[in-house]
């Protein structure tokens, strides 16, 4: 399961710009930072989008810490604020974002600690939130969702997934089966100018190896969106 960290617009520095390249230097992360573990990368200097996992947007490269982007995009400048989000692998984030604490509980009977699945904020117009959670050893699960978009123009779309393939993971939708109507009591919980606020119970004998929840985030306004939250908070037993 991945967690959501946020890189610089909520006041933490722990990343270096090098003037005249494409060169993002993470620093004081807690584990190997890879191309997978990066959801997006937002110049908010420049205005200008510099990656995104959007379908014939160009990629990134990740070595030793450092995020190069696309020699087709605008180089950066010494000072030039930066807005990144990434997803760890299999940690539970604090709200610093870098202190871990332990939230899965392998003894059936006994309640995880609150996870917090999703903790989105000001996503980009295009990108898909996906999180899975290993489901094999629960049948019971409180599901507390508040999803929010600010304007006409801004739009999320939360839907929960399951599967039963191993190879299945939150970098796609291949494997999953979209099973909202059961989990969700409705084919999908929407925010279009308002905040959508709901709590969700699963008790069943049914078992599935994993269970995602995916967010779409979407704008009609043109370029980007910057209007939107998603917090999933799940309690497990």
């Amino acid at each position: 399961m991945k967690q959501t960290m946020i890189i610089g617009s909520d006041g933490n520095s722990n990343y270096a710009v090098t003037d005249a390249t494409r060169n993002i230097t993470i620093t004081g992360l807690p584990f190997t930072l890879e191309a997978k573990h990066v959801a997006y990368v937002f110049n908010q200097t420049q205005n200008l989008l510099l990656y995104a996992p959007i379908d014939g947007f160009p990629g990134i490269t990740v070595s030793g810490g450092v995020i190069t982007y696309d020699a087709t995009l605008a180089a950066l400048a010494t000072g030039d604020e930066l807005h990144i989000q990434l997803y760890p692998p299999n940690y539970g984030v604090d709200v610093d974002g870098f202190a871990m604490v332990k939230v899965l509980n392998p003894e059936y009977a006994h309640n995880t600690s609150p996870e917090a699945l999703v903790a989105d904020e000001d996503i980009l117009d295009g990108v898909v939130t996906r999180k899975e959670m290993p489901f094999t050893d629960y049948k019971n699960a409180g599901i507390q969702i508040s999803l929010f978009a600010a304007t006409a123009d801004d739009t999320a779309i939360l839907t929960a997934w399951i599967t039963n393939d191993a190879d299945a993971d939150d970098s796609s939708d291949v494997g999953w089966i979209d099973d909202s109507t059961e989990l969700l009591g409705a084919a999908n919980i929407t925010a279009n100018a308002s905040t959508e606020e709901s709590f969700h119970w699963i008790d069943t004998d049914k078992v599935c190896l994993k269970m995602m929840i995916r967010i779409a985030y979407s704008t009609t306004s043109g370029g980007v969106t910057e209007n939107n939250a998603c917090d999933v908070l799940i309690v497990k037993a």
